[in-house]
């Protein structure tokens, strides 16, 4: 009997300050709207698949979003990103982190009537995660197990599922030996061959693919006017959303089941 194959589609819900990164003024308010323009069309085309998907979502865009939230919250699993996207728990004290995060989680649980298990960091920048538990959180995917360059270095960490103590951690999906990846940046740049060819690799010592994005790359970049690279701009907009929507009808022809992560830490015996 062949092991059922999972396809974990996540989303980093949080307000848009990349441009500031690249020098670029965008007012918080253009921030939420660009990521909420963003979720309707993701929205469109989950609801046109009829498949599930996990939302990492800061506390600000939640507020900003009530009501959307708590809709989303009815037919996908909402997460944790953190408090406000520019969090970097990296060189906050352990105490004022735990703080911000457990404010965060509150306020988003607060919004949807429910309790939160997972977390995400923005960009990935954690340290210490065995104390998330003290907050309610029960696991976390704020590891990429590659080389980015300029951002990280976690090509030799463990790519499948472990755990820190109490908490479960989920990596984020890079093929095994050459650790390529497999997130939002590649999906874009690389082409659907290239994410197609990775998944059916990872696959073969793995019961999930974890796939990456937000809901500003929904957004076609190119028209907002902000000095962005090219590979930041690139198939932004319908052209995301066509070849998402093209890699869902492909993975479903394959047989591949898509699965918020906590509906597949169920199934694993591991919630």
């Amino acid at each position: 009997m062949k092991k059922q194959k999972n396809i974990l589609l996540t989303f980093d819900l949080e307000e848009f300050d990349l441009p500031l990164e690249y020098n670029n003024h965008i007012s918080d308010e253009n921030q939420i709207k660009v990521s909420r323009d963003g979720l309707k069309e993701i929205l469109k085309l989950l609801g046109m698949h009829k498949i599930p998907a996990t939302f990492f979502v800061t506390a600000k865009f939640a507020i900003a979003n009530k009501n959307a939230i708590k809709q989303l919250s009815k037919k996908h699993e909402i997460a944790l990103h953190g408090l406000i996207h520019k969090d970097d728990y990296r060189h906050m004290k352990e105490k004022d982190a735990l703080r911000r995060l457990s404010k965060g989680r509150k306020i988003v649980e607060k919004i949807i009537g429910t309790k939160i298990i997972g977390f995400r960091a923005p960009r990935f920048h954690i340290k210490k995660i065995k104390l998330l538990p003290t907050i309610g959180i029960k696991y976390d995917s704020s590891l990429h197990p590659t080389y980015i360059p300029g951002r990280y270095n976690n090509f030799f960490t463990e790519r499948k599922i472990h755990r820190h103590g109490k908490l479960i951690e989920i990596p984020v999906s890079v093929t095994s030996v050459l650790r390529f990846p497999l997130f939002w940046f590649v999906f874009r740049n690389l082409g659907l061959a290239y994410s197609k060819f990775c998944t059916n690799w990872c696959f073969l010592d793995s019961k999930y693919v974890m796939l990456l994005f937000h809901p500003w790359e929904f957004v076609n970049l190119r028209l907002l006017g902000l000095k962005l690279p090219v590979y930041i701009k690139r198939d932004t907009g319908k052209a995301l959303s066509d070849k998402l929507s093209y890699f869902v009808k492909w993975a479903k022809k394959k047989g591949y089941k898509f699965k918020t992560i906590k509906e597949f830490l169920k199934m694993q015996g591991l919630l």
